[in-house]
Formats: structure tokens, C-alpha cells, sequence
């Protein structure tokens, strides 16, 4: 006679302890030690509204944390405003030298970093400018090689990378360069050009991820890896998109809302595939994203233009036993 096991080819696995929270979703087992069967399971991930930033925007950057973060530039008219958030307040703070839109950044709220980005008339305001912020004030210091618009950023205020864009010659770069505090060094590009890409914004010049993206006119879903040498092709997205904001690290990332069509959906990356979680409250794009994979923050974006705020907080994981009543 044929048997489950001889069928399904599996057996619930014996244990003597329990695995974390995080490792256990989607497994059933048996804890020896408390005689018990038990099960993983994921709670569903959230956004909560947050106070909005003081003056609204689109196709502003960022960097830093869900309960310290920065945001500046943007549009429209193209804006030069910076300010700060300490988890509930946002404070405005010295403005950037250089007022553009579609630029990008890394670091934290006091060591930031803003690069490239656009001045009107459009199609021709390419810019290569760098700031460093340092908790109070912007100072202009190294130019990119390529100006560019419509670019990703990650990193640190030492160690940053810049991935694709659009540039005077190019309307859709796959250039990307690395910053190490001092200048800007072109390094091995994106195997898909894009523009308005998105990126773990935890990166390292040596660990970076870069997703989603209009690659010729086309929203693209592709995701590539970094190791400090080459980009590898991994996994898509579920839904492919542009214009997104994200947050987190090569081994962990979250991607939220994007065009087309305002969207509100959000993607979590755990180091090899993408897996569709809570939807935002409100849909949008040319927003900016920051923080970790667990603890992100998404602000500005429109339409309408806004200056409105979500915090993101991670699935709940819970270990649970089987009960028969």
C-alpha cells in the first residue's frame, strides 16, 4: 500500500527546539522537547501616515533613517529646501546651494550626500553637482563625471555609489560611479540602462542592489546585484515600475508605490526573490524612500504634489501550536 511519505516524498521534521520566528513562516514541525506541533506564520506588514514635511514636493532625494531622516530638492519649481525628521517632526534646515529636481542621495541626516539632478528648461539642465550636508549646511565638493538626471544613489557620505539616469547624450545611462569621499570613479555599469531606477539606499560600493526603472521607454522589473566588480541579472520584480521609492540592503530591500498610474504597492526582497506585502495608503510616484528592509519611511511624490509621509514596519513573525479541541 502506498504511504503519505511514499507519495509526497516529506515528513514533518522533529525538533528539539524551535527555529526564529523569521525562518519558521510557511514550515510545520514537531518540538520534541515541548511535544507539541508547531507552525510559522506572517503577519501582514503596514504603513502608518506620518506628519507630512513642510513644503510639498516630487522628484525629491533623501537618505537616512525611518526615525532620522533628510529629504531636499525636488520639484515644482525646482526646490532647494532640506529638512530633517526626528521620527515625528520634520524642521526645516539650511538649503541646498544648488535648487534642482531628479537628483539622488546617501547617508544619514547629519552626513548627507546629494548628487546630479536637473535645472529647467528640461531636457537640457543636466547636472554633475555634489553637496556633503553635515547636520546643518550644504558645501559643494566633487562633481560626477557624467551629469546626469533621473538618477539612484546609496551609500554613505564616504562611500557612495550613483547608478544610471539620463545625461546629455544618453537618455537612458547605464553609467554608474563610485564616491569615495574624495571623487567620483567611474566603475563596470548596469547591464540594463535606466533612468529613475531605484536602489537599496543601505548599499555599499561593494554590495549594492538597483531595481525597477523606464529602461527605453519601458518600466522595467529587472533587479541586479553588485559585488564591487560586476552587476548580475537576479529574480524581477512582481510588478515593474518606475519612479518608485525604496529602502534597505543587497540582502534585504523594500520597493514601494512607482508609476504607472500612482501606484501603491510594495514589493520585499529577502536576498534572492521579490514577495508583494502591504500596499501604501496612498499611491504615488517621484517620491523618495530611506531606512532598512523592516523600518522604512516613503515622502513627497505626487499627484497631487504632496509632502506627505508613511512609515513601513515589517511583517510580525509568530510561532504558533497546533491545538485540538
Amino acid at each position: 500500500m502506498a504511504t503519505y511519505k511514499g507519495i509526497k516524498g516529506v515528513k514533518v521534521v522533529t525538533k528539539t527546539a524551535d527555529p526564529t520566528a523569521s525562518e519558521a513562516v510557511g514550515t510545520v514541525w514537531y518540538n520534541s522537547t515541548g511535544d507539541a506541533l508547531k507552525y510559522g506564520i506572517e503577519g501582514a506588514g503596514t504603513w502608518a501616515s506620518k506628519n507630512a514635511f513642510n513644503t510639498a514636493r516630487f522628484e525629491l532625494a533623501g537618505c537616512g533613517t525611518q526615525t532620522a531622516g533628510l529629504v531636499f530638492g525636488g520639484a515644482t519649481p525646482v526646490k532647494a529646501e532640506t529638512e530633517k525628521y526626528d521620527g515625528t517632526t520634520w524642521t526645516e534646515v539650511g538649503n541646498l546651494n544648488l535648487a534642482r529636481s531628479q537628483l539622488s542621495g546617501a547617508g544619514t541626516n547629519t552626513a548627507g550626500l546629494a548628487f546630479g539632478g536637473n535645472v529647467p528648461p528640461a531636457g537640457s539642465g543636466w547636472k554633475d553637482e555634489t553637496e556633503e550636508f553635515d547636520g546643518t549646511s550644504w558645501t559643494e565638493v566633487y562633481d560626477l563625471n557624467t551629469g546626469r538626471s533621473g538618477l539612484a544613489g546609496a551609500g554613505i557620505i564616504t562611500a557612495a555609489l550613483a547608478f544610471g539616469g539620463n545625461s546629455p547624450n544618453t537618455v537612458n545611462v547605464a553609467v554608474v560611479e563610485s564616491y569615495n569621499g574624495t571623487s567620483w570613479a567611474e566603475v563596470d555599469p548596469l547591464n540594463t540602462a535606466r533612468v529613475y531606477p531605484s536602489a537599496a539606499t543601505q548599499g555599499t560600493p561593494t554590495a549594492a542592489l538597483v531595481f525597477t526603472g523606464d529602461a527605453g521607454g519601458s518600466n522595467t522589473a529587472i533587479t541586479e546585484s553588485y559585488n564591487g566588480t560586476t552587476w548580475t541579472t537576479l529574480n524581477d520584480l512582481s510588478t515593474a515600475r518606475s519612479r518608485a521609492g525604496s529602502a534597505g540592503t543587497q540582502a534585504a530591500a523594500v520597493c514601494f508605490a512607482g508609476d504607472p498610474g500612482s501606484l501603491a504597492v510594495t514589493e520585499k526582497w529577502d536576498g534572492t526573490s521579490w514577495t508583494e506585502v502591504g500596499d501604501m495608503a496612498t499611491g504615488r510616484g517621484d517620491l523618495t524612500g530611506f531606512g532598512t528592509s523592516s523600518l522604512a519611511l516613503a515622502a513627497g511624490g505626487r499627484p497631487p504634489t504632496t509632502g506627505a509621509t508613511e512609515a513601513w514596519t515589517d511583517p510580525v513573525y509568530t510561532i504558533k501550536t497546533v491545538t485540538i479541541s
